[in-house]
């Protein structure tokens, strides 16, 4: 959509899609109160973009309609580490979340597990009660399994990402699985570009066979 120019009473916007994306602003007159002072100094910026305005809407004086909102942020762009992987800082929080365990353990809710996370449901090695593993094969497997799950959240996901909400996604993907982050409410609201609501959904993850988890 092309943009256009919108007056009020209070000030002058440049407009595009509903959204004011720069204002002049208006001012008292210090020798006529019946006039106001338009400041008109970012007025040449709107005539040499690449799609000026070509029309302008008035709406001023008594029951003029209310100054427009501001544009919505722009998404952010994606980088190299979302397209690459998981980047440091992501797989720190991996690790530190989950542990190193060298030797099979049941988790919470009673699933075999060792190294950092990983479970049979991942692929191989099949955890059995009794299996050992050294640090080195627990870095490999982990990275195998991040390899999915970033892959899978590339999948998902329809709008861009920048690398530490990707690392989060793959990093909440991990714990949850796929087919729980594919049915949540957190990927219906990125996908809508809300990405301030699915942030706020991580909080609700909370609980693992029916109980809330501690801190």
């Amino acid at each position: 959509m092309g943009t256009w120019i919108k007056e009020t009473d209070k000030a002058i916007y440049l407009m595009q899609g509903g959204y004011w994306i720069s204002r002049l602003t208006k001012y008292p007159s210090k020798t006529n109160p019946n006039e106001k002072v338009l400041n008109i100094k970012a007025m040449t910026s709107w005539f040499t973009r690449p799609d000026p305005p070509t029309a302008m809407t008035i709406s001023s004086g008594v029951g003029a309609e209310p100054s427009p909102m501001p544009a919505p942020p722009t998404p952010p762009e994606p980088v190299a580490d979302a397209a690459g992987g998981m980047n440091a800082s992501g797989l720190k929080l991996v690790t530190a979340f989950e542990g190193l365990e060298l030797k099979a353990y049941q988790d919470s809710v009673g699933v075999w597990t060792i190294g950092y996370g990983h479970t049979s449901m991942a692929g191989p090695p099949e955890v059995t009660p009794g299996l050992k593993i050294s640090e080195d094969e627990a870095n490999t497997i982990l990275k195998r399994d991040l390899g999915k799950f970033e892959q899978g959240v590339r999948e998902r996901v329809s709008v861009a990402v920048n690398s530490d909400q990707f690392s989060a996604l793959v990093s909440f993907c991990f714990n949850v699985g796929l087919g729980a982050f594919g049915e949540s409410t957190m990927r219906r609201k990125l996908n809508s570009g809300d990405y301030s609501g699915a942030a706020n959904e991580f909080l609700r993850w909370d609980k693992a066979g029916g109980r809330t988890l501690r801190d």
